[in-house]
């Protein structure tokens, strides 16, 4: 064939093929093509379609980039062959996207939608809006360009945008130097973070990003009372009773820079004065302070700062933004990944970890260890008796990695030897000034190498029962403690045993093993599987046999991992050589050995499992991370094991054998002696742990040859330990089962061997090509002097730069034995064509009737639904491979890898459609079955769950823009998950959110606020063009404010999605208003076209007068030429319908006796008294409302006589509607310009008018209402269906509700909130930039702002690292200036009342509105809505600012009873501690007297670069306003007294 190419306009297929050139192609089929001199250089494409267009003989069309990019040369001969889509099925494809919100729900239908589908590198994907490209593809353990996508291919979905929390632990290692002589802080900054940030803008990224440096500081007081009153606000006790207190340094919060370097710069300033402000925080002239120093890496407060970052993870639903998707916690430490830790708090932080689905990556700035890491090492709270033994634990849900340097790569490159750790300093001055003879001879010598072999050891599974005296040995027998110089005497030192390594040394190889009368549950496996001391040297855990327990472990400490009520059998978990009572050992366990990860057998669970479907497997389907690997990656295969093994020399196996004597026969002597009952070999099938057995050389030697090596004994090689282990463990496994080992894949095996990077060295020529994987080959074969190589392989730079999701798939499930003892199981049915009857027995007759009352769902849309709102919280689809089984077996099995295990299983038809999908979080599972038309959902839950484990912490943290630490408070716990109400979600989606089921908190729905500003300010620009003052900002006229009033309508009907040329629009107001306006170029077009249009428009000879009877009145409104304008083709509305704002407009203009907007909503109320006019609803008893609301001319015949109170309308019209009452500006003492005179200002205050009644009483429904939305409407608020799907690009319905406010007036902002369930977060993102970009043209912007942008970060739903800024108000230098104390002539009540009227006007000079309209407090019954009104927002949306209450007593009447009902501290309370801490000194003399007066700072974070513009300025401007903020409130330079003198003197013109 020859080649052609084409371009995408020509046709949008990749590939066009002759259909009569190929018979046997289909549409779908899988062509490969290539040039027969590149025969390995092949392209997989997929026929799309078959057209009779293409009709070129001997030649086959591809699209021409695809071409380019895999070098297809044009005009030349290739070969095209058809492939089966099995030979070429990928086991792995990663997407990569950008800007763009993904659901979890979003992923699945991406996934659904690429099944069966071909791709390659570099192929740019659409689907619904979402818009994503390959960028990697796996199979078989390799990587390729193309492949077929099939149901069992892994997707993983990657973000280069998301939100990344950076925390670098400053402890005392920072200010020490490595081992290449740099200053961890510099390899940290300098090194780490300049190659991420470097990767981060090759790779085109865009994060989120906030850096906190923090540290725990350790204080040498050991009574509380013995501190300063003031610092014991903050003061924490860890488990040895020291004193101390955690530090947060924030840098930079949500930040998304293009260049980082500024930052990297504030950072090494930062270094600087770390440690002198944190150690010397509290340190003040008159006032002593304890001694204060740096904490070790390990004796940190990392845990603390994972959580700190869970709570704002958790509430990834709030204050949704479109441009983000991913979060992840990245902690920079100088230390090796070891941690002394709290067991509650690492339960707590595992447990949240998993839920939350939050990638965790741990970088390590030291050496790496010869153990397993990361380690947690337990707090030993044991304080009645010594406890020599450690208990550790290795988090399996956290990413680790060494970081290395590049000048450490260079300098290996020439080395050999490699530095693991680094002596400890008191062991390098201990041998340099003292001898090994000098030690001290009284010291109590404990055998720690007996200890270390004795303790890790597993207990032996057949004991007698707890408690035995038999079992334990006489406890009357106690050993004396040696001396150090006596126990050299009788101890000698204890090497490592052979027979530690081959268990065939310790046992007879025919001794029976096992009890003919146990339980096949806790059996030991025979000899040919494993040994008795082979389990007890497997260290850490129990291993998991075929037959093993499947119900969850009761341990608090680990309760996944190890099985229950196990004793600890001998001497582990007891001092060695100390006592021999059972009080002395942790029960139920065996402790781990971090020395050797490998050999713990876990307990497999759906939480280990939940993040291995992101990971690329190796060439034998094993899940494992590229960055970990080993030095040596020329291993054999398993299965050449045994030929390659060779057996130890015959010296060394008879030098064992001697050994293991030694010690039978020790132990025998003390048996003897001791006089003790312990049972026999022969009896029990097992020995006691410790206890030796009789083994004669030539058995042992025999059985050591045949077992592990089988080959000749006089072999000359010794096997290395990594080969021996592997042996032990394969001998171990019985046929079909799975070793889950270390690791976050929980199949990947540590090995001393391993390494991120610290070992890293260039393979040869010959270790290069025996490299068996190339997922790890071009890395290590890779150029050290070339640019794009950053550290090497040392760091798992793709989880960094450009961060996985939580994989939609998983494949554990519960075996049927676990299901029924260790789980709840409820189920209920659901049957939508049941729940919809009403549609189907009355459907609607008319298109209009249709609009209001949409079609259900059908059951299958139902079932799809409900699976994905089950993904978006967090579940994931249990799969299975499906060549692994027949389909006849369909019992569930405890391993993914078993091919019993069952998940996203489809059963086969049989009446009728059956679908079946189980799904996973935790330890519940969810199983969803679609049968028919009923779909029945069956949920399993654990009857012992776990308890609600909650942590409380304290802390101190600095804001960016703050002067101190200020101390706070955090709350951490786990989340209940049973408790979620899936049955009322499941309804929720059945009735498509309309009827008795609407969203609740409790359902955790997604929302995102938007504030409606005006822009277009001069002021604004001043600031930005850098001027060095920012109060510039003067009051709109009212000429302008009802402009905006006239804009906004403009824009509403815009959200109503109503359509009409621009030219039929009335303008508000006159030409000279017009002129003086601040408007937006396009706005100032729009009105020119307008004013233009109805220039001549206006009515002849005399005006109507306001007496004129409604006949004529609406004769004269109706016609086509000077009358309103009247929809007369609009979707979902009747005919003849206008806006009441423009028949408003009209009667100014045509009717005498109504210039005021009051006075023409009489006349118009006159029209529906008299049924003229009504309601578009059809509603007679609402009333005529000002602003955005509908109304329609009732035509003649359809005036109805009767009763309006009995008359039916269509109350779902205000679920489709978003209607808006307007504040009219007009007042009659209001004076008007005039003969070209300054038009004077308007009234500063946006309090609503007391003639505007509740818009709940003026439509006439009762407060309550009919529908859900209108049910939880409230004074303020108002609630509309949003139709998200507006072009019906979406494969499924979509909808989502809007809350805005019910009033609108210019002065203030205007809220619009989304409320969603069943929304792509891409079409709701298209949705509302179309929204922001109509709103410019109508002088106005939409920006996203937080939901409480005040919140306190120790709320609840908060940052625990976000907090406002107070900024005080100096009116003492005010009263000292002129001679009194402000407001002196009033009242006290009066007083508070006109300081903060003085603050409002403060506000408005910089150009602050109010968030929400002015509502007297008598008319508001909420309590939240009493806070709202406090709050101000910058014109430009990138500030907000409160002022908080200025009454000392606390709070106000209101707030009062609400405190009593909660029984907590309300909001105003917590405000004003937070200001009377931020304000406080910690010199005890200060008397604080007076009430604070001041406000209270925040910054909207959620304004990125996406919304910014020329009107909302850039954050140094924003930085400029902060900072001039603070100098006018501060009185600098006069200026707050001089506004005084001026805000007095317009008061008494007022007056």
């Amino acid at each position: 064939m020859k080649l052609q190419v084409h371009p995408k306009e020509f046709s949008g297929d990749e590939i066009l093929i002759n259909p009569k050139e190929f018979p046997d192609v289909i549409v779908r089929d899988i062509l490969e093509i290539y040039h027969p001199e590149d025969e390995y250089s092949r392209l997989l494409l997929q026929v799309q379609s078959l057209t009779d267009d293409f009709q070129q003989k001997d030649t086959v069309s591809i699209e021409k980039s695809i071409a380019a990019t895999f070098q297809l040369r044009a005009y030349m001969a290739v070969c095209v062959n058809k492939v089966n889509p099995k030979n070429v099925s990928l086991d792995l494809v990663e997407l990569l996207f950008k800007d763009q919100y993904y659901s979890r729900s979003d992923m699945w239908r991406m996934r659904n939608r690429l099944i069966d589908t071909c791709v390659y590198l570099g192929k740019k994907i659409e689907y619904v809006e979402m818009r994503t490209q390959v960028n990697e593809l796996c199979s078989k353990g390799e990587k390729v360009t193309c492949g077929v996508i099939s149901s069992d291919t892994r997707i993983v979905f990657r973000s280069s945008t998301a939100v990344v929390q950076i925390f670098i632990q400053m402890s005392s290692e920072m200010w020490e130097f490595d081992i290449n002589g740099d200053l961890y802080f510099e390899k940290a900054v300098n090194g780490f973070l300049t190659d991420l940030f470097a990767k981060w803008k090759e790779q085109n990224c865009c994060h989120d990003v906030t850096i906190v440096l923090f540290s725990r500081t350790f204080y040498d007081l050991q009574c509380i009372d013995d501190f300063p009153s003031d610092m014991r606000d903050c003061l924490q006790q860890d488990y040895k009773g020291r004193y101390y207190e955690d530090f947060y340094r924030i840098v930079v919060q949500n930040e998304r820079y293009d260049d980082w370097m500024p930052t990297m710069i504030q950072l090494r300033k930062l270094f600087n004065e770390y440690l002198s402000r944190v150690l010397d925080d509290h340190r003040f002239e008159g006032c002593k302070i304890p001694q204060a120093h740096n904490s070790s890496a390990a004796q940190g407060n990392f845990l603390e700062t994972l959580n700190m970052s869970l709570n704002l993870f958790e509430k990834y639903y709030l204050d949704r933004n479109f441009d983000r998707t991913g979060k992840v916690s990245v902690v920079i430490t100088p230390g090796a990944g070891v941690f002394e830790v709290d067991r509650e708090l690492t339960n707590i932080t595992k447990q949240r970890t998993i839920d939350c689905g939050v990638g965790s990556d741990l970088v390590c700035m030291g050496e790496q260890p010869l153990h397993a890491a990361p380690l947690f090492r337990f707090h030993s709270k044991n304080v009645k008796g010594l406890e020599v033994g450690d208990d550790y634990n290795i988090p399996h849900w956290m990413n680790h990695s060494f970081y290395t340097s590049k000048s450490y790569v260079g300098s290996r490159s020439i080395s050999s030897f490699i530095p693991r750790i680094k002596p400890p300093p008191e062991l390098v001055l201990m041998y340099s000034a003292s001898s090994y003879e000098s030690d001290d001879d009284n010291f109590p010598f404990i055998d720690y190498d007996e200890y270390d072999a004795q303790v890790f050891k597993m207990p032996a599974p057949n004991f007698p029962k707890v408690g035995s005296v038999s079992f334990y040995g006489p406890r009357s027998v106690k050993k004396k403690a040696m001396s150090f110089s006596e126990s050299k005497q009788s101890h000698g030192s204890r090497a490592r045993h052979i027979s530690d390594d081959f268990p065939s040394l310790s046992s007879e190889k025919g001794e029976s093993k096992g009890s003919s009368g146990s339980s096949p549950a806790i059996s030991i496996p025979s000899l040919s599987a494993c040994t008795g001391d082979e389990i007890c040297n497997s260290v850490g855990c129990y291993p998991i046999l075929e037959k093993s327990l499947s119900r969850e472990s009761a341990d608090s400490s680990e309760s996944e991992d190890y099985l229950p009520h196990r004793p600890v059998i001998g001497s582990a978990g007891s001092p060695a050589s100390l006592s021999h009572y059972p009080q002395a050992h942790r029960p139920n366990r065996a402790l781990i050995n971090p020395f050797a990860p490998s050999w713990m057998q876990f307990k497999m669970t759906s939480n280990r499992r939940r993040w291995v479907h992101a990971f690329p497997t190796d060439p034998k389907g094993t899940a494992v991370q590229p960055h970990h690997i080993h030095a040596y990656n020329n291993y054999p295969d398993d299965s050449d094991m045994d030929s390659n093994m060779s057996a130890p020399p015959r010296e060394v196996i008879q030098a064992a054998h001697m050994a293991v004597e030694a010690r039978k026969q020790v132990f025998a002597r003390q048996v003897s002696s001791e006089g003790s009952d312990v049972p026999s070999t022969e009896a029990n099938g097992d020995c006691v742990e410790g206890q030796a057995r009789s083994v004669s050389p030539t058995q042992s030697l025999q059985a050591m040859s045949s077992s592990v090596t089988g080959t000749s004994v006089n072999s000359a090689s010794v096997s290395s330990s990594m080969d021996v282990s592997k042996k032990r463990r394969r001998h171990f496994l019985k046929e079909g089962q799975k070793s889950w080992m270390w690791g976050p894949t929980g199949e990947q095996e540590w090995s001393p061997d391993m390494t991120t990077g610290q070992d890293w060295r260039p393979l040869d020529h010959h270790e290069a090509s025996s490299s068996e994987s190339r997922l790890i080959k071009p890395i290590l074969t890779a150029d050290i002097h070339s640019q794009n190589f950053c550290a090497g392989i040392s760091v798992d730079w793709k989880s960094l730069t450009i961060p996985a999701s939580l994989p939609i798939t998983t494949d554990y499930f519960p075996d049927k034995r676990s299901l029924q003892n260790d789980y709840v199981e409820s189920s209920y049915d659901l049957l939508p064509d049941d729940v919809n009857t009403d549609y189907y027995i009355n459907p609607p007759a008319t298109d209009e009737e249709s609009y209001y009352r949409r079609k259900p769902l059908t059951a299958n849309q139902v079932y799809k639904e409900l699976v994905s709102q089950r993904l978006g919280q967090g579940f994931q689809l249990i799969t299975r491979p499906t060549h692994k089984r027949k389909q006849s077996q369909s019992s569930l099995s405890s391993s993914p890898h078993f091919p019993l295990g069952g998940g996203l299983m489809r059963a086969r038809p049989r009446n009728g459609v059956t679908v079946e999908h189980c799904l996973s979080i935790g330890r519940i599972f969810h199983k969803l079955k679609l049968e028919d038309h009923k779909i029945t959902v069956k949920r399993y839950r654990p009857k012992h769950p776990h308890a609600q484990m909650s942590y409380n912490y304290l802390y101190r943290f600095h804001a960016p823009d703050s002067i101190s630490y200020d101390v706070s408070c955090s709350h951490f716990h786990n989340e209940i998950l049973e408790n979620y109400n899936w049955n009322y979600l499941d309804q929720y989606i059945c009735t498509r959110g309309d009827g008795d089921y609407g969203l609740m908190e409790s359902l955790k729905f997604w929302r995102s606020r938007f504030f409606l500003l005006p822009c277009s300010n001069t002021a604004t620009k001043k600031i930005i063009d850098g001027s060095s003052r920012c109060d510039l900002y003067e009051e709109r006229t009212a000429d302008e404010l009802n402009i905006l009033i006239h804009e906004f309508v403009r824009y509403v009907e815009t959200l109503n999605k109503i359509r009409r040329t621009a030219q039929t629009r009335r303008p508000k107001g006159a030409l000279y208003a017009f002129k003086h306006s601040n408007f937006c170029y396009e706005s100032q077009k729009l009105m020119e076209k307008s004013i233009a249009f109805f220039v001549n428009s206006k009515p002849d000879g005399e005006k109507l007068k306001a007496n004129s009877s409604p006949a004529k009145i609406l004769e004269a409104m109706t016609d086509q030429q000077k009358g309103v304008y009247l929809f007369t083709q609009q979707s979902g509305l009747p005919s003849n319908c206008f806006i009441a704002s423009e028949a408003v407009e009209w009667c100014q203009e045509c009717v005498s006796d109504a210039e005021t907007v009051p006075q023409a909503s009489a006349i118009m109320q006159r029209l529906i008294d008299c049924q003229l006019i009504c309601h578009a609803s059809g509603n007679f008893k609402h009333k005529f409302i000002y602003g955005f609301y509908l109304y329609l001319v009732v035509p003649p015949r359809e005036k109805s006589k009767s009763d309006p109170e009995t008359t039916p309308y269509n109350f779902l019209f205000q679920n489709e509607w978003c209607e808006v009452t307007c504040i009219p500006i007009e007042d009659p003492d209001l004076p008007q310009p005039s003969n070209g005179d300054t038009p004077k200002k308007a009234p500063a205050f946006s309090l609503l008018p007391s003639s505007i009644e509740d818009w709940r009483t003026e439509m006439g429904m009762t407060v309550g209402g009919q529908t859900w939305g209108q049910q939880s409407a409230t004074l303020c608020h108002k609630y509309v269906s949003v139709d998200v799907d507006v072009n019906g690009k979406s494969d499924r319905c979509e909808w989502a509700t809007a809350r805005y406010h019910a009033y609108y007036e210019p002065r203030c902002a205007f809220e619009l909130q989304i409320q969603w369930m069943v929304t792509t977060g891409c079409l709701l993102g298209e949705l509302i930039s179309s929204w922001s970009r109509k709103a410019v043209s109508c002088g106005f912007h939409l920006l996203p702002v937080p939901g409480d942008p005040f919140a306190l970060p120790s709320a609840a739903d908060s940052d625990p690292l976000r907090g406002p800024i107070y900024v005080p108000l100096n009116i003492k230098s005010v009263a000292e200036q002129i001679g009194s104390s402000l407001f002196s002539d009033f009242c006290e009540a009066a007083k508070n009342k006109e300081m903060t009227l003085f603050q409002e006007a403060i506000l408005r000079r910089y150009g602050f509105l109010s968030t929400s309209v002015r509502i007297p407090h008598s008319t508001l019954f909420g309590y939240n809505q009493i806070e709202e009104q406090q709050q101000f927002v910058h014109c430009t949306g990138g500030m907000f600012v409160l002022i908080e209450d200025n009454q000392a007593s606390s709070p106000t009447s209101d707030e009062h009873s609400h405190v009593l009902r909660s029984g907590k501290k309300s909001s105003s309370e917590l405000r004003k501690d937070y200001i009377a801490r931020q304000t406080s000194n910690i010199c005890q003399d200060e008397q604080k007297t007076e009430n604070k007066i001041g406000f209270l700072w925040s910054w909207n974070y959620l304004l990125s670069k996406r919304w910014r513009s020329a009107n909302t300025g850039d954050e140094h401007s924003q930085d400029r306003m902060l900072e001039d903020f603070r100098q006018f409130n501060s009185d600098k330079d006069g200026r707050l007294t001089e506004f005084w003198k001026e805000y007095t003197s317009d008061l008494q013109n007022v007056l």
